[in-house]
């Protein structure tokens, strides 16, 4: 980021007119530089500051003494040793590993994050340890991100291991924390981790009976995002979390799973080996969408369930990360089909679900919409007038789908007599151009009375105007 001209004047200053005389022209008046910056109070300077990478935010010492020791307040380190000079000599690695160490201990204050790049020779030479020891016992970090560049030594042809101390990820300030690249030996860095909230483990390589414990030893996990690579096959994933609201799954080969979270709202899943009849799924807020488990049948295809709720509201940001290709962990494959638990007589249900679909990044195959009929009641701690104005500043924008989305075929089931919320929606997806191919409603575990309604409604939705022409609607 560079500093806007007008905070800093040009030290040279012609003294001559437009039309400078012969004796005036190049003469010049030597000014002092204007510092405009430095009478910014410091809270000012640390933003500006803020949206500098660590090397820019040191190197603005030199600027004046004002300026001398405010970066060492920043809220952010982050660093990449693969950007140092010469970073492919491994002789400069020693050198570029003090001079990180060097700026951690300068730091003044706690940190809100912390993101190191290394290499091999850190997890081997006990870098890493000292400054996991220091970020969270010292800085107080909330929130550590390492990656190993290497994830694998390819003079032996394994991955890196990563061997840290017993309770090194316990302390209570630490609430996020993401591994890329490493081999797991052990579970012992994680004993006692009820600080963590997030977890985030990609391209990890690990036993499946290691892994079980690392889950259990982390009880308080709200969001867990996992790339996994067994080490050995053998065993099934254990995921008992009475907290647990997110769970981004992708494995190899595997003989189970068996995932109990009385609280999950987003299941995001990819794993070729993983079908209902391997995959224990307790998570009753997820098991509404569909009968008989059928929801795991086609798991070897990246899905996403969603349980559109009041609750998912404070981890809607993770799910909004997981549908942008190439911003987390699961960045290696493309999510196709989006299945939702939603409201319509919900105002905030209804616009987190279109939140979704606008941020949505790729063409989707399959969106299946289940609608719940059990949340008419205002959600808790919401005043009838604050509802009553949301809903009237958003139900004119409730259905306008971004232009970009776009849906190969649309599922809906648990219909309510196809309500007026239900038809504005389906006939908003049978006049745009956001269905491409077929509009599947589903009739048939519906009571007589009302499938006659429902078909009856169906009728005039075919007669509505089509955005693509070639649009199929049947009910199933």
């Amino acid at each position: 980021m560079s500093l806007p001209p007008v905070l800093f004047t040009s030290s040279l200053i012609p003294a001559t007119d437009a039309s400078p005389s012969s004796k005036a022209r190049g003469k010049q008046i030597r000014v002092e530089k204007i510092d405009q910056i430095s009478k910014f109070h410091d809270d000012v300077l640390l933003k500006i500051l803020s949206n500098l990478c660590t090397e820019d935010a040191i190197k603005t010492s030199v600027l004046s003494q004002r300026w001398k020791n405010v970066w060492k307040r920043v809220p952010c380190l982050i660093f990449d040793m693969k950007k140092a000079p010469f970073f492919r000599k491994r002789a400069q690695h020693e050198l570029t590993a003090e001079v990180i160490t060097k700026v951690i201990q300068d730091h003044n204050g706690y940190l809100e994050c912390c993101k190191i790049q290394h290499f091999l020779d850190q997890c081997e030479d006990g870098t890493l340890e000292t400054w996991i020891q220091s970020l969270t016992q010292v800085k107080h970090t909330k929130r550590l991100a390492l990656i190993n560049i290497h994830r694998g030594n390819r003079m032996r042809g394994t991955p890196s291991v990563l061997q840290l101390s017993p309770n090194i990820f316990s302390h209570p300030s630490l609430i996020c924390l993401f591994l890329f690249g490493y081999y797991l030996e052990s579970a012992h860095a994680f004993n006692n981790c009820h600080n963590l909230t997030t977890l985030k483990l990609d391209k990890i390589c690990v036993e499946v009976g290691v892994f079980n414990t690392v889950i259990s030893s982390c009880p308080s996990l709200k969001v867990l995002l996992l790339d996994i690579t067994w080490y050995s096959q053998k065993g099934s994933l254990r995921i008992h979390h009475k907290n647990l609201k997110l769970l981004g799954l992708t494995c190899t080969h595997i003989d189970g799973v068996d995932v109990s979270t009385p609280l999950l709202d987003i299941l995001a899943i990819q794993c070729n080996s993983v079908t209902k009849s391997n995959f224990l799924l307790g998570a009753p807020r997820l098991l509404g969408f569909k009968k008989s488990y059928s929801l795991l049948v086609e798991s070897a295809r990246p899905h996403i369930y969603y349980n559109v709720s009041s609750d998912a509201q404070e981890i809607k940001n993770v799910l909004h990360e997981l549908v942008v290709s190439g911003n987390t962990s699961f960045r290696t494959f493309e999510f196709k089909t989006l299945a939702v638990n939603v409201d319509l007589m919900n105002p905030q249900e209804v616009y987190m679900l279109k939140e979704v679909c606008d941020v949505w990044s790729t063409k989707m195959q399959n969106l299946e919409i289940f609608f719940k009929h059990n949340n008419i009641q205002k959600e808790k701690g919401e005043s009838s007038v604050g509802r009553s104005q949301e809903k009237k500043s958003k139900e004119r924008n409730f259905f306008i789908i971004s232009a970009g989305f776009g849906v190969r075929t649309v599922w809906m089931y648990n219909l309510s007599d196809f309500n007026k919320e239900e038809f504005a929606l389906a006939s908003l997806l049978v006049t745009q151009r956001t269905v491409t191919c077929k509009l599947m409603i589903e009739t048939s575990s519906i009571p007589a009375n009302k499938k006659l309604k429902i078909e009856a409604e169906v009728a005039k939705l075919m007669e509505l105007p089509k955005g693509n022409k070639e649009l199929i609607i049947k009910c199933f």
